[in-house]
């Protein structure tokens, strides 16, 4: 059953795409249950609880249209979209920046009128310093929600599979807080997916 996974913090909301064979058909639910299942209508109240309570660590959303889910999701929020790389270079090392000190991939928030792959190969030049990247492919899309002056925002980050085979310095962005960015093979890639978000330890591979 397709689905988007959207993390706040290491709390989970999915987006379900229901079929008939698999509805499930809950009576008199309780709003603290661990698991929500058809909430169309209470979908703001049970948002706002979810917010309020820490213990409630997973809550789900299903419809026959994923894609009416997801828009109907994003009008519950201020809703931004960013891009980023996944970048291997010839020694298959993957580029990890560390900004305020958490392992985290070179991403940011994609301009007006610009494409998300002119966005994450901008993003990527910007914040490491290097060029001559190739993008070679679209991995799937990261969601998060996060708390910005006072606004609950949620962002869709595009990702894309990008070669790198130059030699040029490494230089962090410093003025986006970011401390260092290195080539990082399969043993660090491991240490760090412990330290990363939640949303990111898919992609550290």
């Amino acid at each position: 059953m397709q689905h988007i996974t959207i993390y706040y913090n290491t709390r989970r909301i999915i987006l379900w795409q229901k079929t008939e064979e698999l509805e499930i058909k809950v009576e008199n639910l309780e709003i603290d249950e661990p698991f929500l299942h058809k909430c169309t209508d209470r979908m703001n109240n049970i948002l706002n609880i979810f917010f309020k309570n820490e213990n409630m660590q997973e809550i789900s959303f299903e419809h026959y249209d994923l894609n009416k889910l997801l828009n109907d999701f994003k009008t519950y929020f201020k809703y931004i979209e960013a891009a980023g790389g996944l970048v291997r270079n010839k020694q298959n090392e993957l580029l990890i920046i560390h900004r305020f000190g958490i392992p985290d991939l070179p991403k940011g928030k994609i301009e007006k009128n610009e494409s998300p792959q002119k966005a994450a190969l901008r993003e990527v030049e910007e914040e490491c310093g290097i060029s001559t990247l190739e993008i070679v492919g679209k991995a799937k899309s990261s969601y998060h929600i996060y708390i910005h002056k006072s606004k609950t925002i949620l962002k869709k980050t595009h990702w894309f599979y990008m070669k790198y085979k130059d030699n040029e310095k490494l230089i962090p962005q410093t003025e986006e807080d970011i401390s260092l960015v290195e080539w990082c093979n399969y043993e660090k890639i491991m240490k760090y997916k412990k330290e990363t978000y939640l949303s990111l330890k898919s992609y550290l591979l």
